[in-house]
């Protein structure tokens, strides 16, 4: 240490000087005055007052002199990484290195042989010729991604740690190209360079927040029973479909491939046709990296033919898809029609931004510009809706005119530049449209509307002032520069008008009152509010939207969530009475509006029960208005506690046990189920009730850490009202899935019943007004598919739909959801369930096991165990014992309590096991027993098996829903997972071993959303139940079943 003495100020500042160096310097001193002028005079890159080497990330340092040049950290050390230029574009000095296809890690022309255009948005020139990928492409691609998921592919085989580090690796390579690649988004994009470079650095840091998530992606271990050991495993979904916009080409690329790819999944991805250009170039950057090939590819294309391939094709098993909404209708219905692939959307906006009477104006002129004009305002976010109280519009508005004015637009090269081109003619046009619109119905232009130049697609920063709710400018979306300004007097009506909008991306409100924010952010209708700032993305927040803005969230914890599936004679009836036949709507019984009921069937004997009145779209109208109001945000049931809605639900489960006795017979009489089966049904259902109703208080968001002036949390929002469809072969215990979840999270419900057995749900209902449940908030309204259930799946009002059913109808509610209005959906449908018996299990327990797989309720289980495997070494003696215990099978009038099965559920559903029993006889399959009708009145049939059962025949590869039990020999056991995860289902496996490591295995490779190890369909209320691919999506039971009936809002605060 050298101390120096010096007497004036003057001398001591002229000899700190005196040096070649110039990196540093510090000031002690109470005078800030003097401080400041010090400061000013000191020739260092940085100077401290009043402490020393105070680095921080967001403060440049770098020296003067001598001691160097240039800056390093904050956003002064992002300029180090590109070229700036006061007027010159920098354009044409940008090489285009990648064009082609990119799969298997190779590039390839376009299997047709074309090319299409990409355009310079500042020129509107062309810049290059890209190959077009089509359907063709895509099946190649398909076929890599295929290949690099098989179970002993090397990807499949990585440790998580290893995923990670490759997500980071690739992190490096983007942050080590971001002056090529900045220059490349610029160019392709129209974004301003200081954008595009901040772009790829959060591309960067987002690939690094989520490779730190591999390792951290847990089940869960479940309290069960004793001598059972239940556990939850997050297995990659498969082969992923992502769709990318053009507004953030490389960021909404590494939003969807950076969880994708840490979960342990497949990519192909079709990035915008506008924008392809960044995707390409990182194409080569994955292959650098080190993924494996077939793990990403990159399909360029339009979206009409390469979109579209993705989106129907069947050996994907998920499509992401950011973009509009209209065309993101098409892709759920075509995920529909197709195989019912996983679906995750996030669409458009109309947000809202609420200025209060007591915000800082010059802050909220502030911010309101940014959230809108950023990036041209094509921004999904874009708060393109500023409403701004009454007592400070015209100063609110004159600000903001004088701001946008000098907004600079022009070559986003240069670095004075604030606003770019719009992408391209077309968008240019319709925005230029927007504000015509906008003059001619009467709204006040401030200043804009015009073009900027005569080249390129540049438009003026527009702002539009005495803008109504009802102008076309107001209520759709533009995603361009025109703010449109409204004027509010009360929260209550702003709130109202605020939601008023199929949309639901985001929202945000400025004032100093936290009380009042905090109020707002529980009322808006949005997935993101932000809170005295707009826009505040962060890579551990979730984001995504309500309503038609999309379902599934990207980002944080939650993000992941999208990319991984969860692995769980004549009737003897008595008299029983049938009390309610009517429509439940609004705690009252109606009539059908059309005047129709329709029959009701005994499968014990093929005779009417009764008649129920018969909804229909009418019907279905009227549940939905009474659900609607139900669930209005002052309405006593959203005014409730948490608490007094699980004391409701506990209060209709202990009256289900009450009448567990008239539920039963009314159960058996309507379903054909066996009494004893029908009574454990109903207390299944009441169990499963009251565990949700534990849940009601701990369904928590999270608080997230954020910057140090932000507090970021998550709230859990009931959607609103819940279409559910529940089928015919459980018809309480379903109901009770369904509700049970949506009751607990705040939802309100329309309930359709299987027209087959809608008589114990209208019980119910009687139950739960008895319960004390307000009016309107459960509505079961009994009719067909055909036209109520079509009616529910399509309504507008209706924001989820549920549906337990077939495949068939499940692609169809899928379909219509999209058409309609975007609601969430959720479907547990078909299986073809395999149960490997290993040459070690014990041959009596296993044949047991698998009996009872298979027959329990006449085999009318969504998870039966359909197709038994057995090992050549124990074959001949599974297949007759299993005949021995078939024969002794009780079937008969399931009111009789030593009869063990019952009958089929109608005539159609027995006819149809008739067929398949006959088609196996022509296949070859030996029939070991049964095979024929029980009786000969009402629809049984006979315990049947067939052993000889080969792969390929008709009753291996088809639902049959009946008492058919199909036993297949396998020699090795890589061979039968091969052959058990041969199927287009995913809902239920077993496994019987005495070899531990063998079953957990097998719990590994088996594609099943649940496997039981030495047990079958031990299904509880603790664990998640729902299928991998066409089985359906979603989770019903345990913490997962709540997920299908809350939204996730994300509420970002910053204090000031």
């Amino acid at each position: 240490m050298s101390i120096l003495k010096f007497d004036s100020y003057d001398e001591v500042i002229k000899r700190a000087n005196d040096t070649p160096y110039g990196l540093a310097a510090g000031v002690i001193t109470k005078d800030l005055s003097r401080a400041l002028q010090l400061v000013e005079q000191l020739q260092a890159g940085s100077v401290w007052v009043n402490q020393y080497s105070a680095l921080q990330f967001q403060a440049p340092f770098g020296g003067f002199k001598q001691s160097g040049h240039g800056r390093e950290l904050g956003r002064y050390g992002l300029e180090e990484y590109y070229e700036m230029s006061a007027s010159d574009s920098k354009a044409s000095s940008v090489e285009i290195k990648y064009t082609q296809i990119f799969i298997n890690n190779e590039w390839h022309k376009a299997a047709n042989g074309k090319t299409f255009p990409v355009f310079n948005p500042c020129t509107g020139e062309e810049i290059c010729q890209v190959e077009e990928g089509t359907k063709a492409d895509i099946d190649k691609a398909v076929e890599a991604a295929k290949k690099a998921f098989e179970i002993k592919s090397s990807w499949r085989n990585y440790q998580p740690a290893e995923r990670g580090n490759l997500l980071r690796k690739l992190a490096d390579l983007l942050r080590r190209d971001v002056d090529y690649l900045s220059k490349l988004e610029t160019l392709n994009g129209g974004k301003v360079i200081n954008d595009s470079v901040g772009e790829v650095f959060a591309s960067a840091a987002c690939l690094d927040y989520v490779a730190g998530w591999a390792d951290k992606i847990a089940g869960e271990t479940l309290p069960s029973a004793p001598g059972t050991f239940i556990y939850t495993r997050h297995e990659p979904v498969g082969i992923c479909g992502q769709i990318i916009p053009w507004n953030y080409p490389l960021l909404m690329l590494v939003w969807k491939v950076a969880p994708a790819l840490t979960c342990g999944n497949v990519v192909i991805l079709k990035p915008a046709e506008q924008t392809p250009l960044t995707a390409l170039y990182c194409a080569s950057l994955i292959k650098e990296a080190g993924f494996p090939p077939g793990v990403v590819n990159i399909v360029p294309g339009d979206g009409p033919n390469c979109g579209q391939a993705i989106a129907v094709h069947e050996n994907i098993d998920k499509i992401a898809f950011t973009g509009s909404v209209e065309v993101g209708k098409k892709i759920q219905e075509a995920a529909g029609r197709s195989n019912l692939k996983r679906v995750s959307l996030e669409l458009g906006g109309k947000s809202p931004l609420i200025i209060c009477e007591d915000a800082d104006v010059d802050l909220a002129v502030t911010i309101a510009h940014k959230a809108l004009f950023t990036h041209a305002a094509q921004i999904c976010v874009a708060a393109s809706r500023i409403f701004v109280h009454s007592k400070i519009y015209d100063e609110f508005v004159s600000k903001s005119v004088e701001l946008a004015k000098k907004r600079v637009v022009g070559d986003p090269f240069d670095s004075k530049t604030e606003q770019g081109p719009q992408i391209n003619s077309s968008q240019f046009e319709s925005i230029l449209e927007y504000i015509q619109s906008g003059k001619q119905a009467g709204a006040k232009l401030q200043c804009g509307g015009e073009r900027v130049g005569d080249k390129g697609y540049f438009i003026q920063p527009t702002i539009f002032a005495d803008v109504k709710d009802d102008m076309k400018i107001a209520r759709e979306e533009i995603f361009g520069p025109v703010m449109s300004i409204l004027k509010f007097d009360s929260y209550d009506e702003v709130i109202k008008r605020a939601n008023d909008t199929p949309y639901g991306l985001a929202a945000g409100v400025i004032t100093k009152d936290l009380s009042r924010a905090l109020q707002l952010v529980e009322q808006l209708q949005a997935g993101s509010v932000w809170v005295n700032q707009y826009s505040a993305l962060q890579f551990q927040a979730p984001f995504g939207g309500f309503k038609q803005s999309g379902h599934g969230r990207e980002l944080g914890r939650y993000g992941l969530e999208e990319y991984y599936e969860m692995s769980s004679s004549d009737s003897k009836s008595p008299s029983v009475e049938i009390k309610y036949t009517q429509i439940f709507i609004n705690n009252e019984w109606h009539k059908a509006a059309n005047g129709k009921t329709f029959p009701v069937i005994n499968p014990s004997t093929g005779e009417e029960i009764c008649q129920v009145e018969e909804g229909t779209r009418a019907d279905v109208d009227k549940a939905v208005q009474a659900a609607r109001k139900a669930f209005n945000i002052e309405s006593p049931w959203r005014k409730y506690e948490p608490v007094a809605r699980g004391n409701l639900m506990r209060k209709f489960a202990s009256l289900l046990r009450r009448d567990v006795d008239y539920l039963s017979k009314l159960e058996t009489l309507n379903n054909g189920k066996s009494v004893e089966d029908s009574k454990g049904d109903i207390f299944a259902s009441a169990d499963c009730i009251e565990y949700y109703a534990g849940w009601v208080d701990k369904i928590t968001g999270e608080t997230i850490p954020g910057a140090h002036d932000q507090i970021i949390f998550t709230r859990h929002e009931p959607i609103g009202v819940c279409g559910q469809i529940i089928p015919w072969n459980y018809p309480l215990m379903m109901m009770a899935w369904k509700l049970g979840p949506a009751l607990a999270c705040g939802n309100v419900i329309v309930l359709k019943p299987a027209e087959q057995t809608p008589l114990s749900a209208l019980y119910c209902a009687a139950l739960i007004k008895e319960a004390g449940f307000p009016p309107g908030v459960v509505n079961i309204v009994p009719g067909d598919g055909h036209e109520c259930g079509n009616a529910i799946s399509v309504h507008e009002d209706i924001d989820k739909v549920a549906f337990t059913g077939s495949v068939e109808v499940g692609k169809k509610v899928q379909e219509a959801a999209a058409k309609s209005n975007l609601k969430r959906v959720s479907l547990e449908l078909g299986g073809k369930s395999p149960l490997i018996i290993c040459e070690d299990a014990d041959i009596d327990y296993a044949v047991s096991v698998a009996h009872r797989a298979i027959f329990t309720n006449a085999a009318q289980n969504c998870t039966a165990g359909s197709r038994t495997f057995v090992h050549s070494k124990i074959y001949d003696e599974f297949v007759a014992r299993s005949v021995e215990l078939a024969k002794n099978r009780v079937v008969g009038d399931p009111f009789d309590p030593t009869t063990e099965q019952g009958p089929q559920i109608n005539d159609s559903q027995f006819q149809k096991i008739l067929s398949y029993i006959e088609s196996a006889k022509k296949d070859g399959a030996k029939l070991e027993c049964g095979g024929e009708r029980a009786g000969n009145k009402g629809y049984f049939i006979k315990p049947t098996i067939f052993s000889g059962v080969k792969d390929n025949m008709k009753i291996a590869r088809e639902e049959i829903f009946g008492p058919v039990m199909s036993v297949l020999k396998f020699d090795s056991y890589e061979e039968v997972i091969k052959r058990a995860n041969g199927t287009s289902f995913g809902l239920g496996a077993g496994v019987i071993t005495k070899d531990l490591t063998r079953g957990l295995t097998f719990a590994q490779q088996l594609q099943a959303g649940s496997v039981w190890v030495n047990d079958y369909d031990a299904v509880c209320n603790q664990a998640p139940f729902g299928g991998f691919k066409q089985s359906g999506h979603g989770r019903e039971l345990g913490r997962y079943g709540l997920e299908e009936y809350y939204e996730v809002k994300t509420v970002v605060v910053k204090l000031v």
